[in-house]
Formats: structure tokens, sequence, C-alpha cells
């Protein structure tokens, strides 16, 4: 892939979740209380017991992973489980605007007219975070939601790309979070990508790394 050139750039997408809004404890604590149903449901137990395990395990962030939990206590496909729960927990009731978030949309919108977001979450969920977050779903030209396909096979970023044939996949760029779905995905299909909220900003990835998407604005603007 040629390098990131701003000036190459038609269409930008955005992932929502963890990167329209940051990772706080009040976010880990909605997904974890979905976590806590999913154990019960598995091993058939209440769920003060369910939370009670997960926390000795989690320690709150000291001890295992989320997905390392849930292996240790045996609930199937870990990793899918917890990224379920980050798109389908209750998130929005704990969510709020934040205007320079929306301030960067308006003005990325306005700079390059193609702005899209596709997200792991289904439509309805998508809303009511966009609602809380006070982003209007009008902001987006499309949207790709869980719905029509999935990132982690890459066909969200497919149906993404056929949505403007006129452009080649090198001009479009694609922000999110998550190394493996929003970046390592839909490099190799050769669109742009910058990971945000990142810890440990490094080179060995085929992204931009960011810690936050005030970032951004020097990159695109």
């Amino acid at each position: 892939m040629a390098p990131f050139n701003a000036h190459d750039i038609r269409v930008v997408g955005f992932d929502l979740d963890q990167t329209l809004y940051p990772k706080s404890p009040l976010v880990d604590e909605k997904i974890q209380e979905y976590l806590y149903e999913k154990i019960a449901s598995h091993k058939k137990i209440p769920l003060d017991e369910a939370k009670q395990l997960f926390g000795e395990r989690y320690r709150d962030g000291a001890g295992l992973s989320g997905s390392e939990t849930l292996r240790d206590l045996g609930v199937p496909n870990a990793s899918e489980a917890v990224q379920e729960a980050l798109e389908r927990a209750d998130i929005a009731s704990i969510l709020s605007p934040d205007p320079d978030t929306n301030r960067l949309l308006e003005d990325v919108r306005t700079h390059y007219k193609n702005l899209d977001l596709i997200t792991g979450s289904n439509l309805r969920e998508t809303e009511k975070k966009l609602s809380a977050l006070g982003i209007p779903k009008e902001m987006f030209s499309h949207l790709i939601t869980a719905e029509q396909a999935a990132k982690s096979t890459g066909e969200s970023y497919r149906i993404w790309l056929s949505l403007y044939p006129e452009y080649a996949p090198r001009q479009f760029l694609y922000i999110g979070d998550r190394i493996r779905s929003d970046g390592e995905i839909p490099s190799a299909l050769g669109i742009h990508t910058a990971l945000v909220c990142a810890q440990k900003p490094g080179t060995s990835l085929p992204t931009m790394q960011l810690h936050n998407l005030a970032e951004l604005a020097s990159i695109l603007l």
C-alpha cells in the first residue's frame, strides 16, 4: 500500500464503540454486567455467583483480561463474547455528547463530503448511542451495521468499498480502536486505517496509532 497522504483520501469512515466515545470505568461496568449474564447462562448459576467468579479473576483490571477470564471459566468464543458485550450492553445510558468530537465530525464531513459509520453494533443500538452522544445519524452518508455484515470477516469493508466504485481502496480511511477488526482486516483490503485510544503507539502495525480523536485534526484537516 502507498504511504498515507491525506490529499488522496476521498472517503472517511468511523467505528462507533470506543472510538466516538472513550473507554471509561462506567463503560467497563456495563460490559462486565453483560459478561456476568454470559457466565451465569453458561454455568447455570445465579448472577451474583457469576459476578463473584468474574471478580476473583479480573480483579478490577489487575488480573486476567475479560476474555481470559471467560476462557478460564469455560465460556466458549470468549473474545467474540467480549466484543458482543461492547456492542450490545446498555452503554447508551451512560454516554453524553462531547463537543470536540462532534465538531471534528462536522469538519471532516465538510472537508471530505463522504463520511460513513461502519460498526459491529446493530442498528437499534447504533441509533441509541448516536443519540446519547448528540450525533445525528444524518451526519453520516451511510451506516453499515451488524445486520448487514461483520467487520471481522471483512464483509463490512467490502460493502463500504462497493458504495464508491469510482474510488480505489487507497482513497478510503477508516478510524477505529481494535487492532484486528479495525486495523489489520481493512488494511489487507487496501484501506488506510488509524487506531485511536492506542495505549502504546508503535510502528509495527500497518496503521496509524493515535492517543485520541483530537490528533486526527492535524492529520486530516
